[in-house]
C-alpha cells in the first residue's frame, strides 16, 4: 500500500508547497505549466513509450511519463536556472555512481530494492545544498541531478548487459513509479522546506493576476498603455478598485472585445484533421516498409506525433494545417511560444484524446474566455488568427 501511494503523496506535498509559496517556485522556474506537465502530463503518459531502439526483437523505448518528461524538465532548468556546467558535471558523476552501485539486471529490467533506492536523491540533495546553501536552486538543481544520473546510472550505464539476450523494455518504463520519476520527486519535495522561501498576501496575487490578464489582453489587442486605460480601451468600462473585482468573472469580461482575435473552433477542427492526416501518412510508411509488431508502429506514431506538433510550433509558431488555415500558436502574453510551451501542450494531446477523443477538449475551446483546450489551459497558451 504505501509503495502504490509512495508518489501520490510525494505529488500532493508538491501540489501544497507551489499553493502556499507559489512565487518561490516561479523563482526557480516551476510554474503552473511545469507543475501540470510533471502531474498531469506524467500520469496520463505513464503507459506510453517512444522507440529509441528496434530491430528484430530488440526494442527500446523511452517511457513519456516515467523519463521523457523529467529529463525534459531537468534540462529546462538547466537553462532557466544557469547551472554551472562543471558543478552539473560534479553533481551528475558522483549520483550517477551511486545508482549504478545500487541497481541490478534482472528478467524485469533494472531494478534497485528498498531502502538503497534512496540513496541518489539523497546524495543529490546533500550535493546541492553543498553547493547552493539554502538558495531556491538547491530543488532544481537537487531534482536535475537526480533525474539525469538515474537515467545515466542505472539505464544507461546497464545496456550492454540488457542486450546481452532479446529485450523489450523501456526507461522510466514504470511511469510514476519508477526511479526516474521517483528520485527527481523525493529530491524535489525533501529539499525544498529547508531552502529560502518568500510568499505574498492573497490580496497582491489576486492583484498580480488581474494585472496580468489585462496586459496580456492589450497585446492581443495590440492596445498599449496602463492598465486602466487598456481596460477603458476594450471594455469601455472605468476600472476604480482592483480589490473588488472577481477575477473569473473579470477574465470573461475583458476577453470578451478580443474574441475575434482568437481562432475559430471550426479552423482549429480542420486544421488538426490536415495534420493528423499528414502525421498518420509519414507514420505508417515504415510499417509497410519493414516488418513490425503492432506496437512498435504505435510508439512510433506516437513519437511522429509529438515531434510533429512541437517542433512545428516551436520553430514556426504553426503546423501545416494551422498555416493552411491562417491560425498559429502564441504564448498567453501573444508572444512566439518557447518549447516548454510547445512540448506542454502537446505531451497534453494523449490525455485529451482520452478524453472522450477530444470532445471535452472541443467543450472548453467553445466556452473558454480564450478558446483554450486542456493542453493550452496547462501550458498558458493560445490559438490566434494570423496577421
Amino acid at each position: 500500500m504505501l509503495f502504490i501511494l509512495f508518489p501520490f503523496l510525494l505529488l500532493v506535498a508538491l501540489f501544497l508547497f507551489f499553493f502556499f509559496y507559489r512565487e518561490t517556485f516561479w523563482e526557480i522556474g516551476f510554474g503552473k505549466r511545469e507543475m501540470g506537465l510533471l502531474i498531469v502530463g506524467s500520469a496520463s503518459t505513464m503507459f506510453f513509450d517512444l522507440p529509441v531502439f528496434f530491430y528484430k526483437n530488440y526494442f527500446l523505448a523511452f517511457n513519456i511519463g516515467g523519463a521523457l518528461i523529467p529529463i525534459v524538465l531537468s534540462f529546462y532548468f538547466i537553462r532557466k536556472n544557469e547551472i554551472n556546467f562543471l558543478k552539473l558535471l560534479i553533481g551528475v558523476s558522483l549520483v550517477s555512481l551511486t545508482t549504478y552501485m545500487v541497481t541490478i539486471v534482472t528478467e524485469r529490467g533494472v531494478i534497485s530494492y528498498f531502502p538503497f533506492y534512496f540513496l541518489p536523491p539523497i546524495l543529490s540533495i546533500l550535493i546541492s545544498f553543498l553547493l547552493f546553501f539554502r538558495s531556491p536552486k538547491v530543488c532544481s538543481f537537487s531534482y536535475t541531478v537526480s533525474t539525469l544520473s538515474v537515467i545515466i546510472g542505472g539505464d544507461f550505464s546497464h545496456l550492454p548487459e540488457l542486450f546481452e539476450k532479446p529485450f523489450i523494455g523501456s526507461m522510466g518504463g514504470a511511469g510514476v513509479y519508477d526511479m526516474v520519476y521517483i528520485a527527481g520527486l523525493i529530491s524535489f519535495v525533501f529539499s525544498f522546506p529547508f531552502i529560502i522561501k518568500k510568499r505574498v498576501s492573497k490580496e497582491e496575487r489576486k492583484r498580480n493576476r488581474i494585472m496580468r490578464e489585462i496586459y496580456c489582453a492589450g497585446k492581443i489587442a495590440g492596445v498599449e498603455g496602463n492598465y486602466k486605460f487598456i481596460v477603458k480601451k476594450l471594455t469601455g468600462k472605468e476600472l476604480d478598485n482592483i480589490e473588488d473585482l472577481k477575477v473569473n468573472e473579470f477574465i470573461k469580461e475583458i476577453n470578451k472585445p478580443i474574441s475575434k482575435y482568437y481562432a475559430n473552433p471550426a479552423k482549429r477542427i480542420a486544421s488538426f484533421l490536415i495534420d493528423f492526416l499528414i502525421t498518420s501518412a509519414i507514420s505508417s510508411i515504415p510499417f509497410f516498409v519493414f516488418p513490425m509488431k503492432f506496437y512498435v508502429f504505435i510508439s512510433i506514431f506516437l513519437l511522429i506525433q509529438i515531434l510533429y506538433f512541437t517542433l512545428l510550433e516551436f520553430y514556426f509558431g504553426s503546423t501545416v494545417g494551422k498555416a493552411i488555415l491562417d491560425i498559429e500558436v502564441r504564448s498567453i502574453e501573444n508572444e512566439k511560444v518557447d518549447f516548454m510551451t510547445s512540448f506542454t501542450r502537446n505531451i497534453m494531446r494523449i490525455l485529451e484524446f482520452f478524453a472522450i477523443f477530444y470532445l471535452l477538449s472541443l467543450i472548453l475551446i467553445i466556452i473558454s474566455p480564450k478558446r483554450q483546450r486542456i493542453g493550452d489551459l496547462i501550458a498558458d497558451s493560445i490559438v490566434v488568427e494570423s496577421k
